[in-house]
């Protein structure tokens, strides 16, 4: 039974008897030269792993951003703020007022700036000086989600449908550049920039203002700009592709994941990304992307919730990418937010000061154990007995390391014969030592079930890629 659905997509149904797919720490690569149902349509890459780049005092990695420049890389860690050079070492330059939470880090090519709720901060790059915005500054102190458009810096006030603008290539905002999102009476969750166009995110709705060049207030709503979807996080906001996607929530409390497309928005979440939310705490949502390998990924965490989804804008299709703890207990990835510099692709953590390189060629995480699982669809024929004789999973073989954990590594398969409810013992099969290029990884005599669900899991550091798998198995009677 060639491609019985073994390589495929995330997708846990609200049942597990309908669906309990899961594909944790791979990414699918699809060919689009090969049919369906042919080997090598799907392939699972792993994702990559963490190598340290640079160690703060332990704390939240809150934001990150580069200089124009590039030559250092603004950091909030805690209430402290850093700047990182090109060796990443660090200096301190200053603090904040809170000392945990996501920060969004714009600039408009002279100055750095940032909210944090309660404060508005600069810091401008040529003189390196860093600064508290003054509560005079404006028609409002504090300030939400920050961006940048025409050279303007725009900014939400907190709890209120207000939002702002400062001058032009300036820090400083005149006391009367601010406007209401008042199209609905609900209030403001962040701003943000895409096209030149800006979006105001409210709780329910949204609505889209553009720069005319009045004076004081330099923008204006566009009509027929407003939509009945709204943001429920500030931080799920980030740029993919040439939109942006976010976290939404309805007014009647269910979750959904959004891409922004022209001034509507398109769902992009799959049902079961869906009902995964469902009950969940989603307020406390982050979001950052990242690219890799010809790959767009949109990165969500739900920190209450404990797990980071992906979806992969190229493949249209999602992942689970999960840290493990030493009881190979699955939590959110340990991720928070996300800059380029240095030509890497760095992310910061959410709670020991780490700041890591995202690398495909590192198996990883910073040292600790990357555990990737796979669990296929139900193998289920009209509940007729089936009699499982072989199961072979392609991996690429030869991958083993010279020396050390993954000289030999396995992969660990177990299976369910009751929809997923409960599961055998492991059963272990090399992938390959260095350099055996003809490994076959084979499972013989499985047993029989009327409904039966195959797992495999990996926690070596090498590269696991599974190409396909091919079952053997014959079904008799009810």
């Amino acid at each position: 039974m060639p491609d019985f659905g073994f390589v495929g997509p995330a997708y846990t149904a609200p049942s597990i008897y309908q669906d309990a797919q899961e594909l944790i720490n791979w990414y699918l690569e699809v060919d689009p030269n090969i049919g369906d149902g042919v080997r090598g349509k799907y392939t699972m890459y792993p994702t990559p792993g963490l190598t340290l780049k640079c160690q703060l005092p332990v704390s939240e990695i809150r934001g990150m951003r580069p200089f124009p420049d590039g030559t250092k890389l603004l950091v909030i860690a805690g209430n402290s703020v850093y700047t990182v050079d090109s060796a990443f070492a660090s200096t301190f330059v200053g603090t904040v007022s809170s000392s945990s939470g996501p920060i969004n880090i714009t600039d408009n090519g002279l100055s750095a700036y940032w909210c944090d709720g309660a404060n508005r901060y600069t810091y401008t790059f040529a003189s390196n000086a860093f600064a508290v915005v003054a509560p005079t500054d404006g028609a409002f102190t504090g300030g939400g989600r920050a961006d940048v458009v025409d050279n303007f810096i725009i900014y939400s006030r907190p709890n209120s449908q207000q939002w702002a603008a400062t001058d032009v290539l300036s820090t400083t905002t005149n006391p009367l550049s601010f406007a209401s999102a008042d199209a609905t009476p609900d209030q403001l969750v962040a701003v943000v920039v895409n096209n030149r166009q800006v979006f105001l995110m409210k709780q329910y709705a949204s609505e889209v203002w553009i720069d005319v060049g009045s004076f004081p207030f330099p923008f204006q709503r566009i009509p027929g700009s407003s939509t009945q979807h709204g943001c429920v996080s500030a931080a799920s906001i980030s740029l993919l592709g040439d939109s942006f996607a976010f976290v939404s929530q309805d007014r009647r409390g269910q979750g959904l994941i959004l891409m922004a497309n022209g001034y509507t928005f398109t769902q992009i979440s799959t049902h079961a990304v869906t009902n995964d939310l469902l009950g969940q705490v989603i307020s406390d949502a982050t979001a950052y992307t990242y690219q890799i390998e010809g790959h767009e990924f949109y990165v969500v965490n739900f920190p209450t919730a404990d797990r980071t989804w992906v979806y992969d804008l190229s493949t249209q299709l999602w992942n689970k990418w999960l840290s493990v703890d030493s009881f190979n207990v699955y939590h959110r990835h340990r991720s928070n937010c996300y800059a380029t510099f240095q030509g890497l692709s760095l992310v910061g953590d959410y709670a020991n000061g780490k700041i890591y390189a995202l690398d495909n060629t590192v198996y990883t995480e910073d040292g600790s154990t990357i555990r990737r699982l796979r669990r296929c669809p139900h193998l289920v024929a009209d509940f007729k007995q089936q009699f499982f004789d072989r199961l072979q999973i392609q991996f690429q073989p030869g991958v083993g390391l010279p020396t050390g954990q993954g000289s030999d590594p396995q992969a660990m398969l177990r299976w369910s014969n009751d929809g997923g409810s409960t599961w055998s013992n492991e059963h272990w099969r090399s992938i390959g030592q260095i350099g055996k290029y003809r490994n076959r990884v084979i499972w013989r005599r499985l047993g029989t079930a009327r409904d039966r669900v195959f797992e495999v899991a990996i926690s070596d550091p090498v590269k696991a890629v599974i190409v396909s798998a091919d079952l053997e198995y014959s079904a008799g009677d009810n």
